[in-house]
């Protein structure tokens, strides 16, 4: 009795090792794709999951799904690039433009996939959108473009705006902010005002910030798609509105928690796109070989009631040009 109990334990176990052992194995055999964040906010990335799943990738079953993020450090980006790497994953999703510039930086072989680069030519990360050569592709959007857009929306809004708050991040890469702030002094010398920056490197920073620009006289404020402190939109919002100061955001949500209005892609859409990205690529195809992808609808959002707060009339040609009117 013993010795047969004892012979059917030891197979019993002999077995669950070999199911483990089985078990690992597999999980190496499955394509690794590692997301590149800046914050928490990034990790996970629903959307991109979700593309991912239209297209029958099960994290677990046929491919290994990862995220990492530099903790909203911009100095951490190339740290946590470089131990990201070291994991060797098929391919990277980068999700912003300094974090494609991190991956780049840590790796020139593994694929990259970028997301909501405005300027992946002139910062180097492809040759050109049609043939990008190297080892990045992915989305991006016309960013010079798009942001005397946004302020030609601004403008038409607060017609007599004669000086523009623009928002940096003094933390964020200086390109970055450099692209920023040359793209609303473009805007400007075409739309006639001048501009003003002003620096913020948390959300506790905003109220001072605000405080400066209304006494400076500031007539309108822009936020450049690169700032993402977690609770960073709610207060811009609620300062936009205490100082009575029309805002241009960059998300579609700023008007929907109380902002005046916003202009952009549909990034959750560009989320979800990369994972087609993604597929060619676990597929055998190479990035130097997949176009640069980029928007060809851009949403623009209007909330009614902070323009009637603030004393605006919206023109008859901004409402039939919006997208999305709250009330």
């Amino acid at each position: 009795m013993k010795r047969t109990f004892l012979v059917r334990a030891l197979t019993l176990i002999a077995a669950v090792a070999m199911t483990s052992v089985s078990s690992a194995a597999d999980t190496r055999r499955l394509p690794r794709v590692s997301l590149l964040a800046f914050n928490e906010l990034g990790c996970p990335n629903r959307a991109f999951e979700e593309g991912m799943r239209e297209l029958r990738y099960v994290h677990g079953q046929n491919v290994q799904l990862a995220c990492w993020h530099a903790h909203g450090n911009y100095a951490d980006l190339d740290r946590i690039a470089a131990e990201l790497v070291r994991t060797r994953p098929d391919v990277i999703v980068t999700i912003g433009h300094a974090q494609a510039q991190a991956a780049r930086r840590a790796t020139r072989e593994i694929p990259i996939v970028i997301l909501a680069s405005g300027e992946p030519v002139a910062a180097g990360l492809i040759a050109s959108f049609a043939h990008p050569g190297g080892n990045v592709t992915g989305l991006s959007y016309f960013s010079t473009e798009l942001n005397v857009k946004r302020l030609e929306y601004l403008k038409t809004m607060v017609p007599e705006l004669k000086r523009l708050g623009v928002l940096i991040d003094p933390d964020a890469p200086a390109e970055m902010n450099e692209f920023y702030i040359r793209d609303a002094r473009i805007a400007g010398q075409t739309l006639g005002f001048e501009i003003m920056v002003f620096q913020m490197s948390a959300v506790a920073d905003l109220d001072q910030v605000f405080k400066r620009m209304a006494s400076k006289k500031v007539g309108a404020v822009f936020v450049p798609p690169k700032l993402r402190h977690p609770g960073e939109i709610e207060r811009i919002a609620d300062l936009a509105g205490h100082h009575r100061l029309p805002t241009m955001h960059y998300v579609k949500t700023f008007p929907e928690i109380g902002g005046l209005m916003s202009y952009g892609p549909d990034y959750v859409l560009l989320q979800r796109r990369a994972a087609i990205y993604v597929d060619k690529i676990l597929r055998g195809a190479k990035p130097a070989d997949l176009p640069v992808e980029q928007p060809t609808q851009f949403i623009l959002a209007i909330n009614i009631r902070v323009a009637r707060e603030m004393g605006l009339t919206v023109p008859q040609s901004l409402l039939a040009r919006a997208d999305k009117v709250i009330e």
